[in-house]
């Protein structure tokens, strides 16, 4: 064994180390206080739905606005992990820790298995990724088969790279196939990664003409296929489109949406602050070459050759290439084309359904500390140095997580009616999709819960009436629960006071963060905020009597 083969296993080794206590970082992060917040109301939607046959989660579908695929697995992963907050949330902190290898294999594919590893890490460290890997909710499992259907996308495209290059294997073509079927079928938004595909195979008409031709034909039999295969879905999503024009809950976005979307992919403004010079320098790099000139002596004023001379120097050089369209593609498309149907259409954006977007921003920045040469030893150092930084501001938005409660806490508030209420009482839930958390809570058989009904009836005091009467008949003391304060909160408030006095007020707060938007807080206090990303709402559990 020579030594070259030696040194090549171990870098291989020292690698595999890397990659190792790099996922070993990431399911500590993602694992840490994973049960300790109560399971808020959509993540109480997607264990109602997990715990249905796999038949009824797919006749249930199109009442849903995303496929049925994640809720299918999330069925099998709580037949073997339980319901509890640890056993529904844990999927998708499977589904994160797994994502971290797939962002290394897919930054060796765009550059170098260097920038394979510090997108790792940084896809590692992601708060944002960290935060929606806690929670039962699709987002995890959708960046998951994003970066495996991009990765797919770079092995097929690197056939045609070159004239010579050996036909494409059915492996590779049906690995691509394999892995956009599962991104059309993960959600709504990942439409627009498979948009943004398709716009880099139109541009090579025009920038890269002989690699278009070698691949259009192959191109368009793979995207007439993902159609076919896409088909039954397709009337379904037009209904879903339809009904989401005829209105929606999702707030119309304004002039801070797309800077509030790129600081809550970063984490926080001062981890922004470091990823985007990054992802600027991720077209630029430096790096030593041998440059050559002619060693002419000045003095001498005759015509004379000299021989070239050779010397080290740093030379900065653009990253160009087809590549790095794509990561810019990728990281606008699913950003920019949700925000324009917003702006001249039905409001639909939602940052947190722009996730299939996060990991081009974390392979650019991938690609941003890679342009320094760590052959010089003060960008070696610098280097490092950005590495410290990010971690530690990972580890201070993480641990500013930890020992605060972000989600509404359905957990507390209803213990405290197991432990408050008397036998039999009444509980009034004023919408109902939070009844099914306080229901996921309670542990008293003998209490009973009621709330109005969903949005689509119309809320009017005769609504109110029906589904209040039958609870405050011959008892003499109901309970209401408040949260997600709507217009139908005075109209219950103003019932329920006609019959009974309140008796006790008792407010279970959480944290309402915001980004550069004024708002207006539960308790009517009213703020303007540099933040907005987790929004939750106070529970507040009302005991009323009635009058004497």
């Amino acid at each position: 064994m020579n030594t070259s083969t030696i040194k090549t296993i171990i870098a291989e080794y020292r690698v595999a180390l890397a990659l190792l206590g790099i996922m070993l970082l990431g399911a500590a992060l993602r694992f840490a206080d994973i049960g300790t917040e109560s399971l808020w109301v959509d993540e109480i939607y997607s264990f109602r739905q997990a715990i249905k046959s796999v038949e009824q989660i797919i006749a249930n579908a199109p009442a849903d606005v995303h496929p049925p695929v994640y809720y299918v697995l999330l069925h099998a992963w709580t037949l073997l992990f339980g319901t509890t907050e640890i056993g529904l949330r844990s999927f998708s902190a499977v589904c994160g820790l797994a994502a971290i290898p797939l962002m290394y294999l897919l930054g060796c594919e765009i550059a170098s298995k260097r920038v394979g590893l510090y997108a790792a890490l940084l896809l590692a460290l992601s708060h944002f990724h960290i935060h929606y890997s806690q929670e039962t909710r699709s987002y995890s499992y959708l960046v998951l088969v994003v970066v495996l259907g991009m990765l797919a996308f770079v092995r097929y495209l690197r056939y045609f790279e070159e004239e010579t290059s050996p036909s494409i294997s059915w492996k590779t073509l049906a690995f691509y196939f394999a892995a956009t079927v599962l991104v059309l079928y993960s959600h709504f938004f990942a439409l627009f990664v498979i948009v943004a595909q398709n716009a880099l195979v139109a541009s090579f008409l025009f920038t890269r003409r002989a690699m278009f031709k070698r691949i259009w034909k192959s191109w368009f039999t793979l995207q007439a296929l993902l159609l076919l295969v896409f088909t039954p879905w397709l009337n379904v999503l037009y209904w879903q489109i339809k009904a989401v024009k005829s209105g929606f809950w999702i707030e119309p976005s304004n002039i801070f949406t797309l800077g509030e979307t790129l600081i809550e992919y970063a984490g926080s403004i001062s981890s922004a602050m470091v990823l985007f010079p990054l992802c600027i320098l991720a077209y630029l790099q430096v790096r030593k070459r041998l440059v050559r000139y002619d060693d002419a002596d000045s003095s001498n004023a005759s015509n004379q050759t000299h021989d070239d001379t050779a010397q080290s120097a740093l030379v900065v050089q653009f990253w160009s290439g087809y590549r790095s369209q794509m990561l810019l593609l990728w990281l606008t498309m699913p950003i920019l084309i949700p925000y324009l149907m917003s702006e001249f259409s039905t409001p639909i954006y939602y940052v947190k359904y722009t996730i299939p977007a996060l990991p081009a921003l974390l392979l650019l920045a991938a690609k941003g500390m890679d342009a320094f040469d760590t052959n010089v030893r003060w960008m070696r150092w610098l280097v490092g140095g950005i590495i410290a930084a990010l971690c530690l501001i990972a580890w201070r938005d993480n641990r500013n997580d930890w020992n605060s409660l972000e989600k509404e806490v359905w957990k507390e508030s209803t213990r405290f009616l197991n432990s408050t209420a008397a036998r039999n009482d009444a509980v009034f839930v004023h919408e109902w999709y939070c009844k099914y958390n306080c229901e996921y809570y309670n542990q008293r058989p003998d209490l009973t819960f009621q709330a109005l009904p969903p949005e689509r009836f119309a809320i009017t005091p005769t609504t109110i009436e029906r589904f209040y009467a039958p609870l405050a008949t011959g008892r003499d003391r109901i309970w209401l629960v408040l949260s997600h304060r709507g217009a139908q909160t005075p109209m219950i408030l103003a019932r329920i006071e006609r019959d009974f006095v309140m008796t006790l007020d008792t407010i279970f707060p959480s944290r309402y963060r915001k980004y550069m938007i004024a708002d207006t807080f539960p308790q009517k206090t009213k703020g303007i905020y540099l933040m907005k990303t987790y929004l939750s709402n106070d529970i507040r559990v009302m005991r009323f009597e009635r009058k004497k």
